[in-house]
């Protein structure tokens, strides 16, 4: 039988009872060749037996089709006296040593077939780990949240080792010489514990720590028995505490792209089913099993997976950081340019959040389909805390400028006046003096020319008043439109020079309906969006925030085309651009930390946010979910850094259209 004794395989040929008493068994019998009579089926599945030799006793327990659904990897035999279709025939009248040959045979064809199975097995088992470690690699690199990642890890290892237990932990650079071991995640499946972080020194000292430094794997078949020459020992202190016995263990490091250790994986007993528990020493005694080759090339394969993962998880982390750190940097420079309406960005950014996401749930006809990705969302909000960042490039003078006159300005006319009324008193006196010097005094005419200069000084006060009233931003009166034309056209002549009390350029701002900006410095006002726009684009956005300064852009524009700066209309704006137009106006209309208006109440706000969307200004779909999903709550408990001091006036961008001719915003 060397022929397939080279196997080594112990080999079982069941028999039917007619083959009892037949000598050759004697001679077959060895450690590797068991021939056992099988007398049932019962028999046949205890043994499961590689040859198995059919006579009519067992076809009479089942028909052969049967016996080979049954033991589909065993090799057939029978008599010709039999009438199946076995793998071979052994003939009644063949000679002794040809029986024993021909059995020979059939060992070794089992021996082959059986291998071939075992190759097509392990194939099989190749291609579906191939293809498990594939979906995990995906699953890895499609996930930013860190923590999750992390227990995505150890999970997918436990299912690929069947073990209890997993734990990881993280390599923390605490300076340049210094680095600690960050316990930072496990999982069990046969118990519950709380868990909390846990720090200790980067040395040998420990499993984890001495697999760290080395950068080798420890395949540990008993915790408990480790040798006293190994530099690292078991702590034996969660087992004390819960009564868990860690048996197995495999740890291995995990390096990043530069191939250098920023963390360890452990795997912990490895079992002989995942659904076991393990609850005490006997359960771990008889359900764990060491970690054996072939599973841990698949685990070393996680851990390479894993390490680049986590290296590239808390990278865009770190990413992340430095980018949200950068745009509330650019947020507190801005507002810090106007504390007056600080909060401003920030709110605006929470209630187009709070929009966005009430959109996406809606189930309003229009906006049925819309539905913004966690992305777009964060894309949504960085161009809302953006969105007025092109102040900066307003002139100071044109921001700050809180009356309709520019800064100096009423001084100028205040002296004009005291120096036209100098000259009219000069004017009088000439009068008088020229009186006494001809001879000619006359004292009615003497009280007339005084009457005169207090009635050209009184209207000198007069229009005086009516300028420092007229310069105020609210809506010019009538009364004052006409004074203002008389004061334009008043002319003091003098020997020298005709003095006027404004100029044409002041008489323009002074004559502006409502505010306190000409349309030029309304241009200029309205030229923060351009700015925004022009800002943004400069910043090498990655894909997913490509859109910021086009959403950024458009948060003036109006569905009817007379919004600024581009006109736009309704198919043209953005989605995301129409959700901040409704969030940006609502905080201007409500906002508490404006100097020039008071805040409006809620009921109010939202009444005009209607009226706006009836007159085709808003989109009527996105200010219905507002209001039905009472978004404007999303910043009723939060806070946000405004000033309480308006000693310092500042026009804010995004009031400006709130002033406009024909719009009632206000209480």
């Amino acid at each position: 039988m060397n022929s397939f004794a080279q196997a080594q395989r112990s080999i079982t040929i069941g028999y039917g009872p007619a083959y009892a008493n037949t000598e050759i068994w004697k001679d077959l019998h060895s450690k590797l060749v068991i021939p056992t009579e099988i007398v049932s089926i019962t028999a046949a599945q205890r043994y499961n037996p590689a040859l198995i030799i059919l006579d009519h006793h067992l076809l009479r327990e089942m028909d052969y089709p049967q016996w080979v659904e049954e033991f589909p990897e065993a090799i057939f035999l029978c008599s010709d006296s039999v009438d199946v279709d076995a793998d071979l025939v052994l003939s009644n009248d063949l000679p002794y040593r040809q029986t024993c040959k021909l059995l020979e045979m059939a060992c070794y064809q089992w021996v082959l077939k059986s291998e071939k199975t075992e190759r097509a097995r392990m194939r099989d088992t190749s291609f579906r780990y191939l293809n498990k470690l594939a979906d995990i690699s995906i699953s890895l690199s499609a996930e930013d949240d860190l923590m999750t990642l992390l227990r995505k890890i150890l999970t997918e290892g436990q299912n690929i080792a069947c073990c209890d237990a997993a734990s990881l932990f993280l390599i923390n650079e605490i300076n340049d010489h210094e680095r600690e071991l960050v316990f930072k995640l496990t999982q069990n499946d046969s118990m519950e514990f709380p868990f909390e972080e846990m720090r200790f020194p980067l040395d040998e000292s420990s499993i984890a720590g001495y697999v760290a430094l080395t950068d080798s794997e420890l395949n540990i078949p008993d915790a408990y028995q480790l040798s006293d020459t190994v530099p690292y020992k078991f702590n034996q202190s969660f087992d004390r505490r819960t009564g868990y016995r860690t048996k197995s263990i495999f740890a291995i490091p995990l390096a990043n792209k530069q191939k250098e250790v920023i963390g360890v994986l452990q795997f912990i007993n490895r079992k002989k089913a995942r659904s076991l528990k393990i609850s005490d020493e006997k359960s771990a005694l008889a359900y764990t099993l060491p970690f054996d080759s072939d599973i841990n090339v698949l685990l070393q394969a996680l851990a390479s997976q894993a390490g680049i993962a986590i290296e590239n998880t808390i990278l865009q982390n770190e990413i992340k950081a430095l980018f949200e750190g950068f745009v509330n940097a650019s947020v507190a420079a801005i507002e810090q340019r106007d504390p007056t309406t600080s909060g401003h960005s920030f709110r605006v950014a929470d209630l187009c959040v709070g929009l966005a996401e009430s959109v996406s749930i809606s189930n309003l006809t229009r906006l049925r389909n819309v539905r913004f990705t966690d992305t777009e969302v964060r894309e949504l909000k960085y161009a809302a805390l953006l969105h007025d960042f092109g102040k900066v490039g307003v002139r100071e003078s044109v921001l700050v400028k809180e009356k309709k006159l520019t800064a100096g300005s009423l001084e100028h006319i205040q002296y004009r006046i005291l120096l036209a009324k100098e000259k009219l008193k000069t004017q009088a006196l000439s009068k008088q003096l020229a009186m006494f010097r001809n001879g000619g005094f006359n004292e009615e005419r003497f009280q007339a020319i005084e009457l005169q200069l207090h009635s050209d000084t009184s209207l000198l006060d007069e229009f005086y008043e009516s300028i420092v009233d007229a310069n105020e931003p609210s809506i010019l009166k009538e009364n004052n439109k006409e004074m203002l034309d008389k004061i334009n056209s008043y002319c003091l002549n003098t020997q020298d020079e005709e003095l006027s009390i404004i100029t044409p350029e002041e008489f323009a701002l002074l004559s502006i309906p409502k505010g306190s900006l000409s349309p030029t410095e309304r241009k200029e006002i309205e030229s923060h969006v351009v700015h925004t726009q022009n800002f943004l684009n400069h910043i090498p956005w990655t894909k997913e925030f490509q859109n910021i300064p086009t959403i950024a852009a458009a948060h003036h524009e109006k569905l009817d085309g007379s919004g600024y700066p581009y006109g736009m209309t309704e198919s043209e704006i953005p989605l995301p651009s129409k959700i901040m137009t409704i969030c940006d106006i609502y905080d201007a209309l409500t906002a508490s930390d404006r100097p020039y208006k008071p805040a409006m109440k809620t009921e109010k706000a939202i009444d005009i946010l209607v009226e706006e969307s009836d007159r085709g200004l808003l989109d009527g779909d996105l200010v219905k979910v507002f209001v039905d999903a009472k978004v404007f709550h999303a910043i009723d408990s939060q806070e946000y850094s405004t000033s309480s001091d308006f000693s310092s006036f500042s026009h804010h961008p995004c009031d400006h259209d709130l002033h406009e001719e024909g719009h009632s915003h206000r209480d």
